[in-house]
Order: C-alpha cells, then structure tokens, then sequence
C-alpha cells in the first residue's frame, strides 16, 4: 500500500515540475498579475481573477488524474493512507495548488510575481541603456534645497499647475514604458514555454495525452471546462498540504 501511494504522489511530483503543468499555470499568473499590487483592498476584478485560477488548476490536476488512471476517490483514499504511512513531499511545491484554495495566499503570490516582472524589465532597460533611465529614478528632495534662491518658492500657482501636469505626463510614459518591457518579457518567457512543451509532447507523445492536451489548450487560449469531480481533487490535496504544514509546525 506504502507503495503505491508514494507512486501517486511520485508521479504528481513529476508532473508538478514538468512543462505541462507549467506552461499553462505560470503563463496565466504572469499574464493576470499585471494589476495586483501589494497590500491593495480587494476588488471584483481579483476574486474574478482567482475564480479562473482554481478553474486552470482543477482542469490541469484533472486531467492529470486521468493521465494515470486514478478516479478522485482513489486519490483520496492514497491521501488518506499516505499520511498513514509518513509519505511526505515538499509543501513549497504545491503553492500554486495551496494557492487555488487560499484566496489571501493568492493574492500575496500574483502581487509578488508581477513586483518580480518590473524588477527584471528594469533590468533590461538597464541592460539596454548601460544604465537606469533618468526618468525611471525616482525623485528625491535636493539636500541643498536651503540654498535655492527664495524667489524659487515663490512661484506662481499657475507655474506650480503646469509643473504638476508636466510631472504627471512624465509618470505615465514611465509606467506606459515599463508596462510596455514587462509585457514583452512576458511574451518571450510565453513563447520559451511553448517551446519546452512542443517538445516535451514530441519527446513523450504517450505520456500524459490528456494533459498535453490540455495545457496546448489553454496556452492558446482556450478557457477551461471543469468537471464537478475535479473539484475533489485539488480539495482533497489542499487537505493533505494543510495537515503536512500544521503537523510539521507542532513538532
């Protein structure tokens, strides 16, 4: 019995780290992350967002269990068992599953991959320009302000309405620009995905059909259609992890 559930879970391990699993999950966090920033109330647009993502991970965790002819009863029961039996496996890999289940968690991770995707744009534009643009860095009070003549600060409010328009002109080119740089960076790690799975499913064509399918569906666009059952899946899994993490911390 050890056996066969350290297989289930071995095989979902695999699966987990592969190009089929990830191409679909990771191109939908960097394409949707785009508006989530940290520490911003919730909005309509988040939990719609959310909603898609638990959809992704049961249509892929579905098809994934019937790749390796498991019903959601039998990989419940191998759950069960599993912890019967001590079979482990790192929580840290099964974010994105924890994440489907967690709206909070969820939220944390798409704000935190799109802060991830401005820092490597910038360092592009870096990259391309030998330095930061000027008009990338923020700006800071001058530390000799004291010495700017006094007849500075007596600007007119007409001059003081056009300075704060020509600033939030210059602000949106900056945000439009570096939008522009994260979207193409997005796009090429989309493009180097696609490739990874083409050859995974010419590597491999009767290894996981059904998920191949369906991760070549979504990349493309397609939204997909949830079966009632496979809703079991990830809940039962999310389970599994919960109970992973809190027997771990009462050690």
């Amino acid at each position: 019995m050890e056996d066969e559930n350290s297989w289930v879970f071995d095989s979902l391990v695999c699966f987990l780290n592969g190009p089929i699993w990830n191409a679909p999950l990771q191109n939908f966090i960097e394409e949707k992350s785009l508006i989530f920033e940290p520490n911003v109330d919730d909005n309509e647009e988040y939990k719609k967002i959310f909603d898609e993502f638990k959809n992704l991970v049961d249509f892929m965790l579905g098809n994934f269990m019937e790749d390796i002819g498991i019903t959601p009863e039998q990989f419940e029961n191998a759950c069960k068992e599993g912890r019967k039996y001590q079979v482990s496996f790192d929580h840290n890999l099964f974010e994105q599953i924890w994440a489907a289940n967690d709206y909070d968690m969820f939220k944390r991770m798409m704000a935190q991959r799109n802060v991830e995707l401005q820092l490597q744009a910038l360092e592009l534009i870096e990259r391309k320009y030998g330095i930061t643009p000027q008009s990338f860095i923020p700006k800071t009070k001058d530390e000799n302000a004291k010495e700017i003549p006094v007849t500075i600060e007596k600007t007119s409010d007409l001059e003081n309405d056009v300075m704060h328009e020509v600033d939030e002109l210059e602000l949106k080119k900056r945000q439009q620009y570096l939008r522009a740089q994260r979207d193409k960076l997005v796009a090429l790690k989309k493009e180097a995905r696609k490739k990874q799975l083409n050859a995974e499913t010419t590597e491999k064509p009767k290894e996981r059909p059904r998920s191949a399918k369906a991760a070549e569906a979504v990349m493309t666009g397609e939204r997909p259609n949830v079966e009632p059952q496979q809703l079991q899946i990830r809940k039962t899994l999310a389970e599994r992890l919960k109970s992973e993490v809190v027997n771990k911390e009462l050690k």
